[in-house]
């Protein structure tokens, strides 16, 4: 009888490691080299698009992910849904297009330089689950994730407006 009591409570605990391991995780973003961020990449979802917005783009967007701020963006080559699992890539350097993805902006060319001492935001979106955002600065020629409130929108008669921004 204790061999099918202690059979039973093993159960229990193999379903729980079971659902663990198949969690999403949250993606995650740390920040390191120079000039050119070195974003090192957390998670278990897929990258569908990475976009760096430039400085203007919190203050002067009229959408959310505005495209006309855009100083660089990828995604996977064989459409949004056929990336590759962010902790395969490791990191995405700026600029530079990992195997398996192509640059969609800018269109044709190298994306601008990032100054010093100015706010860039990025987006991580994934496909598996939840992405991530968040903003670079170059300070001292070092790449940092920084902090930063952005620009925030609402609807109205179908249209985006610029909204006040709430804390939660």
């Amino acid at each position: 009888m204790t061999a099918k009591i202690r059979n039973v409570g093993l159960v229990p605990l193999l379903l729980t490691a079971w659902f663990l391991v198949g969690c999403e995780r949250t993606t995650r973003v740390k920040i390191k080299g120079g000039t050119s961020p070195v974003f090192v990449l957390s998670g278990s979802g897929e990258l569908a698009i990475f976009t760096v917005y430039g400085p203007d783009y919190v203050t002067k967007a009229e959408k959310p992910f505005d495209e006309n701020f855009a100083f660089w963006g990828i995604r996977p080559s064989g459409g949004y849904s056929a990336g590759t699992r962010v902790e395969e890539l490791g990191s995405v350097t700026y600029g530079v297009v990992p195997p398996g993805y192509e640059q969609v902006k800018p269109q044709v060319g190298s994306p601008p330089p990032l100054t010093e001492g100015q706010r860039y935001f990025f987006d991580v979106d994934t496909t598996d689950a939840p992405g991530a955002a968040g903003f670079v600065e170059i300070r001292n020629s070092q790449a940092l994730l920084t902090h930063g409130g952005g620009p925030c929108f609402g609807g109205k008669d179908g249209k985006w407006i610029r909204v006040p921004c709430t804390n939660p």
